[in-house]
């Protein structure tokens, strides 16, 4: 899983004004200046919406520096977008610049450096701009309505994300294990010092039974996994020191040892990513397909202080293809776990508003 040390340190000091470049975007300013420049038309794959995003953006950053500026120019991204798309995206963008009378570095010394990223919140996508001239440093955001993109959102996978449970503890892992008909539904919590039970009595959740680490380590970046594929009536719980084992529908047949595991080797071993994600995200297999192709989902790449987002994936060997549109989340997913039946997901979110871990089963439904 994602580590605290993976963060953007310009977006976060970006976050206070994204809300305001998505609100006061000037998009008049915008329409008029796409009249007036020389490089139009569709970027790569993408709708032909993009090129008006996308020369505003490049006009925002052509006004922080002098004309004809000799620039440093890098561009990552942490969105959805496909790695050719992000790369006609960026190429687009070093045209409109160009034509704007900017010079790139290449061996030369630059007078400015600009930092892009392409990122994305529940509206769309978010052109972030980072400019650094003679020690003054400027921020721009342009965004993107998700509607312009050239992904099929009638086809495709169709992703539902249902809470399942939220508390103001971090969560590791949790999980619903099949019970038997008639009997009470069991919710098993993952925290970093406790195993906890729970049944559900009409609408609520009770507390029935919690196994306490019996392990005094510490950790600052806690990971775990709960692994309910141990064969016919046997389920594991893994975390730094701790190891429970027993029927997690049966909350009274589980016992807990201390572990020598401090690594989270033994959880990569177990879950394998199927491909690495656009800006670091973590990706999961759910065993389910859509046209053919096996299914993955993954997260963002964003660090710990931003939104985030699951996006389904068509995989093709061991490259996928974006397919509908993601789920979004008012927090950065903190761990993405295979589900307990095919075509699901378990995701940990941390809620930046209300500060609480939630617990999400995300279904992925083929529609072609």
């Amino acid at each position: 899983m994602r580590h605290f040390w993976q963060s953007l340190f310009f977006l976060r000091r970006a976050l206070p004004l994204l809300a305001i470049g998505l609100l006061i975007s000037p998009l008049s300013h915008a329409q008029a200046q796409v009249a007036g420049d020389s490089a139009t038309g569709s970027v790569g794959g993408l709708s032909d919406s993009w090129s008006g995003e996308l020369q505003e953006f490049a006009a925002k950053v052509a006004t922080l520096m002098p004309p004809r500026a000799r620039i440093d120019l890098a561009v990552s991204n942490i969105s959805s977008l496909s790695l050719d798309d992000a790369t006609s995206v960026e190429t687009s963008l070093r045209s409109l610049l160009a034509n704007r009378g900017l010079r790139f570095s290449g061996n030369e010394s630059a007078a400015a450096s600009v930092q892009v990223t392409i990122s994305q919140n529940a509206e769309g996508f978010l052109l972030v701009a980072q400019v650094r001239h003679d020690g003054d440093e400027k921020l721009t955001i342009v965004s993107v309505p998700r509607a312009v993109r050239n992904a099929q959102t009638d086809k495709g996978v169709v992703l539902d994300a249902k809470l399942i449970w939220q508390q103001p503890a971090q969560i590791l892992d949790f999980t619903l294990p099949a019970t038997q008909p008639g009997s009470q539904t069991i919710l098993v919590v993952l925290e970093p010092r406790r195993l906890a039970f729970y049944s559900q009595d009409w609408t609520q959740w009770n507390l029935v039974r919690e196994l306490s680490s019996t392990s005094s380590m510490a950790m600052r970046d806690w990971h775990g996994h709960i692994d309910l594929d141990q064969g016919t009536g046997q389920s594991d719980a893994r975390w730094p020191g701790n190891e429970c084992k027993g029927d997690f529908s049966h909350p009274n047949t589980v016992n807990c040892q201390i572990s020598g595991t401090s690594s989270g080797a033994w959880i990569l071993e177990n879950v394998p990513q199927p491909f690495t994600p656009n800006g670091g995200g973590d990706a999961v297999g759910i065993a389910s397909q859509c046209r053919a192709h096996p299914i993955a989902l993954a997260t963002g790449g964003g660090d710990w202080t931003q939104p985030d987002f699951v996006q389904a994936y068509e995989m093709s060997g061991v490259a996928g293809t974006a397919s509908g549109s993601p789920v979004n989340f008012e927090g950065p997913v903190t761990a993405i776990w295979p589900g307990d039946a095919k075509g699901r997901a378990r995701v940990i979110v941390r809620n930046l508003r209300s500060r609480n871990y939630e617990a999400y089963v995300v279904t992925a439904t083929c529609s072609q």
